[in-house]
Order: C-alpha cells, then structure tokens, then sequence
C-alpha cells in the first residue's frame, strides 16, 4: 500500500525535519509513501484543485494567509475521508480540531514517539478502510475505492477495472479480486463483474450500464443477478 502524505507549513525548516521523521517513520514500518511539501494553504488547495489527492495532511496551523483551521474547515466541506493532523506551537485551537475531525493535535517542537503513534494510527485507519482495495501497481499497491469501480473485465492474466476516474490494469486472477469485493458486485460472466450501482437495465443477454455500455450476461446467470438488481435497488430506496 502506498500513502501519499502531505505537510503543510510555511517554516521551511521545521517542514523538512518533519519530512525527515516521516520518511523515518515509513522505512522502520517498511511502508511505501509519498511525500510533498507545500509553504502555504493557498498552494496546497491549488495542488487539490489539479485533481492531486492524499491521504494524510500534517497541517501547521500558525500561517501566514489562511492558517491551518480555515484550510481544515475548507477541505471538510468536500472531504471527509482526509486524514488531518494539526500540528502547532499553541494550544488555542484544539476544539477547532476536534470540529474538522482531525485525527490527532502535535504540539511543536515535535515529539518522535508521537509523531510516530499518530502515524500508525492514520495508516490503520486507511488500511481497514472497508470501503476500498489494495492492488499491485507500478511497483507498489494502489488503493482504489469500491464506490468508482463500475466493472472488472478478465483478459488472459490482466484485470482491467473501469472507475469513475481511470481503466486501471492489474496482473492478477479474477477470483482473487472478486473475493475482496462487497455485495454489490456480481459477476455477470465468466470473465466480467459488474457494480450494480451503474447498472440501468439488464435482459436475459446483455446489461447496459448508466454510462451506456453495454457487457455480456451469461444466460445462467442471469436469475441470481436479477434478485441482486432487485434487492439492492429495493435497499437504496429504503434508505
């Protein structure tokens, strides 16, 4: 698995030691990570806004332009899964901490255990994250959220998933990642599953997905498949 890992503070020197600790950090838990450094909450929104995504956010609070708690109020409006971790010279600001639901509150100077005990905790909390799969890619794991998968397709040893975002190919066994899958993925035939989330219409040979693509429906499948759509549809008005 591979987190992306971002620090946020405009005090160039206390950003690298920082950075330092965390690649520390990542080679003892033998974790691969990504790391980049922004000197301002204005530059790190640009980053986002660039579609460039992370998992985890130390954040100084004390900045110059907009300090670390609007940036956190900002980032919550449109996203709740950012892993954020305030880190500060000051302890004004803890109930703020707790209003953006960020993990943990570092005071300044950092303390390594710490730092170290927060870290595991935010990697714990990606990993069980029950809503996502780990999968080898370009030398390392890729997370991939269940929620954008819309189809897997099998060809010899390759897996193409088909997100919302990207066609991601991986080399590894249908079964394998069909095992990992939630209930709202069925397979439609022998070498494809579908999300029935994107499902719009299926007959006894064919579905056709919101996008307007279509994929096979084996004939044998065709029964089990159709209480599924049923069932979940039912469930979805429910809630």
């Amino acid at each position: 698995m591979k987190i992306k890992i971002a620090v946020c503070d405009d005090e160039h020197e206390q950003a690298e030691y920082i950075k330092m600790l965390v690649n520390k950090w990542a080679g003892e838990q033998n974790i691969e990570i990504s790391i980049e450094m922004f000197g301002s909450a204005e530059n790190f929104k640009a980053a986002r806004n660039e579609s460039e995504s992370f998992d985890i956010l130390l954040l100084d609070i004390q900045m110059g332009g907009q300090n670390g708690v609007e940036l956190a109020k900002d980032l919550r409006k449109t996203d709740d899964k950012l892993i954020i971790v305030f880190i500060t010279a000051l302890p004004d600001f803890i109930q703020e901490g707790y209003d953006v639901s960020a993990l943990h509150y570092l005071m300044k100077p950092i303390n390594t255990e710490k730092l170290y005990a927060v870290l595991n905790r935010a990697f714990l909390s990606l990993t069980k994250n029950s809503n996502a799969v780990f999968l080898p890619a370009d030398g390392g794991d890729m997370k991939v959220l269940l929620d954008d998968v819309i189809y897997i397709e099998s060809f010899n040893h390759f897996l193409e998933i088909k997100t919302m975002q990207e066609k991601i190919t991986v080399k590894m066994p249908l079964y394998e990642l069909e095992s990992k899958l939630g209930g709202n993925f069925m397979r439609c035939h022998r070498c494809c599953i579908v999300n029935l989330k994107y499902v719009k219409k299926i007959t006894r040979t064919e579905i056709t997905l919101d996008s307007g693509e279509t994929m096979p429906l084996s004939r044998r499948l065709y029964a089990n498949l159709n209480r599924a759509m049923i069932k979940y549809f039912t469930e979805e008005k429910i809630k």
